[in-house]
């Protein structure tokens, strides 16, 4: 009976938002394999030229707490972004947008962005004027 309160107690410290506590709303229903936790995911603040789909929307806060180091809470925040996009199959985030909210003691740094995977080329396209005709 203990070991099922103790378990349950850290079942729900685990679930209660100790953790990244990001935010996700899928807009594409195609579910994209995961990255290496070590793989590149690019963030840009604007839109970018490589062809895409979206994925979804992503949103995670962190308390504005003194940064010492080489990290500030904008990295450390951008960086629990870029482990759920990769999770998600996410090659870039773009229009990503800080913002602070809160007063006094109780600010916090909230960072919105949208996770997307990069389209192949699938074939080449050829001018309207070269010849596709072949020979038999």
């Amino acid at each position: 009976m203990c070991v099922r309160v103790v378990v349950a107690i850290v079942a729900v410290a685990l679930l209660s938002g100790c953790g990244s506590g990001v935010r996700f709303v899928r807009m594409d229903e195609t579910k994209y394999p995961a990255k290496d936790k070590n793989a590149t995911v690019e963030t840009f603040p604007q839109e970018t030229m490589q062809p895409h789909v979206v994925i979804g929307t992503l949103s995670t806060e962190k308390a504005l707490d003194a940064s010492f180091g080489d990290h500030s809470v904008y990295d450390e925040t951008v960086n629990v972004l870029k482990t759920f996009a990769r999770k998600i199959g996410a090659d870039a985030l773009i229009y990503v947008s800080p913002r602070h909210m809160g007063e006094g003691g109780g600010q916090k740094l909230r960072i919105d962005a949208t996770a997307i995977h990069y389209l192949q080329q699938a074939e080449t396209i050829t001018s309207a004027d070269s010849d596709t005709t072949q020979a038999p």
